[in-house]
């Protein structure tokens, strides 16, 4: 009987390979990939050199022919932070699927059964990938206490910023949306949004990871307001002192998610994505083939190119 050959995205000395493996990585019940996007914090690891874990934290695939998401986070469900729904504050499991730990880019992967995630009919197993990203955003929306009829801006035209002005836009709320390239401000109109630098907003969501959007963030926020920091970073946040206390500015962690009262922002999120179709065809940009994970991660890593979603399918 022949062994079965996984297939699997490893970042090696020799850059981003798709390499084969006897077994799927992770553990728990086998789903079967069907996409996988690739997240800026994917690029961040890969900047570290060698990797020892496969890489793919946004997921979607097929579990006993049934689709479903993936939520990475995983946790314990008996700490305090879990039993008041903060799983993504969980104090006794820390692993992130694809974070430090064996991911979900490959042919076939698995994951414990509670990170499963069902799709709702309408939603498009190719498109489910974006699930997991959308759920940060509604998460960082809730983590501002958006209410309708406030000014909001957002810093950043990356994915998790244009997810953000969707989610925006769910609550009827337009976006003020400070984006770089040409592309992006694109997007950004078509969620909804409006292109234009942030000024007095009674909330700022800062979604660049870099030192430079948490400054825009304070420069745009109205006095007393709050700055969510939704980027990740992976070293210390510079914070612009003085404007910040002599405006008497909010900052507010954002990581990942949780739950809302019983439900779990990820389901949300995958509610919010069936709903509006049109999110998926502003974030995707470009599709590659597992094979072809190299040129996928050279196209995400280059944001003037026109990327902002970079997905990778099963073949």
């Amino acid at each position: 009987m022949t062994a079965r050959r996984i297939r699997a995205v490893r970042s090696t000395n020799a850059g981003i390979r798709v390499v084969e493996q006897d077994e799927p990585p992770g553990e728990g019940v086998e789903v079967v990939m069907a996409t996988a996007s690739i997240c800026g914090s994917d690029l961040g690891f890969i900047a570290m050199g060698p990797l020892s874990f496969v890489l793919g934290h946004e997921l979607a695939g097929w579990v006993d022919g049934r689709p479903v998401a993936i939520e990475p986070r995983l946790w314990c469900g008996e700490c305090e932070e879990c039993a008041i729904g903060a799983t993504q504050r969980c104090t006794r499991e820390t692993r992130v699927i694809g974070c430090f730990s064996d991911g979900g880019m490959a042919d076939v992967f698995r994951v414990p059964r509670t990170a499963l995630v069902p799709l709702p009919e309408s939603l498009s197993v190719t498109n489910a990938c974006l699930v997991e990203p959308i759920a940060v955003a509604l998460h960082a929306v809730r983590q501002g206490r958006v209410a309708p009829g406030m000014a909001v801006g957002v810093v950043g035209g990356g994915a998790v910023g244009l997810a953000v002005v969707a989610c925006l836009r769910s609550l009827g709320v337009a976006a003020i949306v400070e984006a770089r390239h040409p592309h992006q401000r694109a997007a950004v109109e078509r969620l909804g949004g409006v292109n234009a630098k942030v000024r007095d907003a009674d909330v700022v969501i800062e979604a660049t990871g870099a030192g430079s959007g948490v400054e825009r963030g304070v420069a745009g926020v109205r006095p007393g307001g709050r700055v969510v920091i939704a980027g990740l970073f992976h070293g210390p946040v510079p914070v612009p002192g003085l404007p910040m206390l002599a405006k008497e500015v909010e900052l507010v962690g954002s990581m990942m998610y949780g739950r809302h009262g019983t439900t779990r922002e990820i389901d949300e999120a995958a509610t919010l994505l069936a709903a509006h179709p049109d999110i998926a065809d502003a974030l995707i940009t470009h599709r590659f083939p597992l094979s072809e994970a190299p040129r996928a991660f050279a196209a995400a890593a280059d944001r003037s190119g026109g990327a902002i979603k970079v997905v990778v399918d099963a073949e």
